[in-house]
């Protein structure tokens, strides 16, 4: 056991009742604890969404022994991944945060599919980047991904959110890159001709399956090679 204060542990504390990130709270309170107090740095920390959730990162990034540490909750919000980025993240002092998320703040409904909805999701995510920035710790922010099918809204629902996911990744591509952060397209490696996500990669038609996932691996680590580092 490391020389640990306990007390010096970052923890933000519970949203609210109807917040996503406060069904894993309790859970990853601990699990930071843990590797704060034996003074175990992760090679990256994954913080998002579903998307970011239910990655399998030991099946894809742990080749070599690397540590990698996965705070996704599935629900997440943009605003809610920012109040507890420097508890899941920064205070983690990872080599690599790998951020994403945004879908869930365009919400479910068809007045919910805002150009008020997208600012707060590229404000969050170029807050994120900037703090990643001051703190040292390189950060690499994934595309929002394409979807497809009526499982989770309606077809009027689907078709507008489609277009909005495209508008939110058009927006904040030069948002990161302008703070520094490095851009991970995986929506250009997962969509069809038609601007859906290839159906053969998501059963629900928005959580990739083992292909997908497959696919979005080796496009991160070609756009983190292509940035010089060599964590994967």
């Amino acid at each position: 056991m490391k020389d640990f204060d306990r007390s010096s542990v970052i923890k933000p504390g519970m949203f609210g009742t109807f917040y996503a990130a406060d069904t894993r709270r309790g859970e990853f309170d601990r699990f930071n604890e843990s590797l704060l107090m034996e003074g175990v740095r992760p090679d990256a920390v994954f913080i998002g969404d579903s998307i970011t959730h239910y990655w399998e990162l030991a099946a894809y990034f742990c080749d070599k022994g690397q540590v990698v540490v996965n705070r996704g909750i599935g629900g997440d919000i943009s605003p809610a991944v920012c109040r507890r980025f420097e508890a899941d993240a920064i205070q983690l002092k990872p080599r690599l945060i790998v951020l994403c998320v945004g879908a869930n703040d365009l919400g479910w409904t068809m007045s919910a599919l805002t150009e008020t909805a997208i600012d707060q999701v590229c404000e969050n995510n170029a807050a994120m980047v900037a703090r990643a920035g001051e703190a040292g710790i390189l950060i690499a922010v994934g595309s929002m991904l394409p979807m497809w099918g009526h499982f989770w809204h309606t077809p009027e629902v689907t078709t507008k959110k489609i277009e909005m996911l495209v508008e939110t990744n058009i927006r904040l591509e030069p948002l990161v890159k302008e703070n520094g952060g490095i851009w991970v397209d995986y929506h250009s490696a997962l969509v069809n001709e038609n601007g859906e996500m290839r159906h053969e990669l998501a059963e629900d038609g928005v959580h990739p399956d083992a292909e997908g996932y497959r696919i979005m691996a080796g496009v991160l680590k070609t756009a983190l090679r292509e940035a010089g580092i060599t964590i994967f």
